[in-house]
């Protein structure tokens, strides 16, 4: 009975949302908690379309709390990896603060609009998770329509104790914080390697002014942290229209030894080049990676191999 009910309950949630394009909410604004996604204008059109029901269904997710329960499971999952693995990381549970990052960050890509979300975002933006924070304080700055001022004078000094904070600020403010491009891209020059991080990951967000971005991204693939080049390996690929630069250094990149950085390549690649390009580019790339000193570097090369062209991974051998 218990579990009838709650399927029902479940069920009545689901369907009570609204929906675009015969998409539920909850679907539209899935992934955007992901460091690496930024909102599509699929995805902005959608949301704004839903209009007012919208902005209270996600006010309602942004309020969500988990149960104590969960809560418990949660905890002793970030303490134990392979209870992580196998249950957050696969989203088969998914912890509150997920919820409340895809909610703040549909909210301000809804814009002005959403107005009626102010007094819930506020209460969001002192959330003791700082992603989830610093997403609510973004989305209030998009709505309010509030001027950028005060976070490109907290942008200037990489020196400043406030400086990672505006940075993550402006990384959610997405094509809101152009004017913060110029000095995120002087920050790359800093000898700090968590400044650097955090200017590729804002520089990514923000994914605006290519034409002084894009060419500081590439100059970080030569970073002698692998951290760097992964992080600017994720900002490039957020500039598609600079793909032909970009792309051959992708490929070059497939050939490092580090495994975080071959993958935001290999992942990079697949998503961005087409059927030909790939057959032409991606799988000798795979193929050449089979080779790779790092152990890691080659299962995963085989499994690429065998999602993008298993005729090909089977004149390799692979099964």
């Amino acid at each position: 009975m218990v579990t009838v009910a709650g399927g029902f309950l479940f069920y009545n949630l689901r369907t009570s949302e609204p929906s675009y394009q015969g998409k539920s909410l909850s679907r539209w604004i899935r992934g955007l908690e992901y460091e690496n996604v930024s909102p599509t204008d699929e995805q902005r059109a959608a949301l704004r379309a839903m209009g007012d029901p919208a902005v209270t269904g996600l006010v309602a997710i942004l309020q969500r709390r988990d149960s104590p329960t969960k809560r418990k499971f949660v905890a002793y999952a970030q303490q134990h990896a392979e209870i992580h693995n196998r249950f957050i990381a696969p989203r088969h549970v998914i912890p509150e603060n997920v919820y409340h990052a895809q909610a703040a960050t549909a909210l301000g890509e809804i814009g002005p609009a959403a107005r009626a979300a102010i007094p819930a975002l506020t209460v969001a933006s002192t959330d003791s998770y700082f992603v989830v924070a610093a997403r609510a304080k973004a989305a209030l700055i998009k709505i309010r329509q509030d001027p950028i001022t005060p976070l490109l004078a907290l942008l200037e000094d990489t020196r400043s104790t406030n400086w990672s904070q505006a940075a993550w600020m402006v990384k959610y403010l997405g094509t809101n914080a152009e004017a913060a491009v110029p000095l995120l891209v002087s920050a790359l020059q800093s000898t700090n390697v968590g400044v650097r991080h955090s200017a590729l990951s804002a520089l990514g967000g923000i994914a605006s002014r290519p034409d002084i971005a894009v060419p500081a991204l590439i100059g970080c693939l030569q970073d002698q942290d692998a951290g760097v080049r992964r992080s600017a390996i994720d900002a490039l690929c957020k500039f598609k229209e600079a793909k032909p630069q970009f792309v051959p250094l992708l490929l070059s990149s497939m050939q490092d030894m580090d495994n975080n950085v071959w993958l935001g390549a290999a992942f990079g690649l697949e998503k961005l080049l087409d059927k030909d390009e790939k057959r032409m580019l991606y799988v000798p790339a795979l193929v050449k990676s089979l080779k790779n000193p790092n152990p890691t570097i080659r299962e995963n090369a085989e499994m690429f191999l065998k999602r993008n062209d298993p005729e090909a991974a089977a004149k390799a051998g692979i099964k």
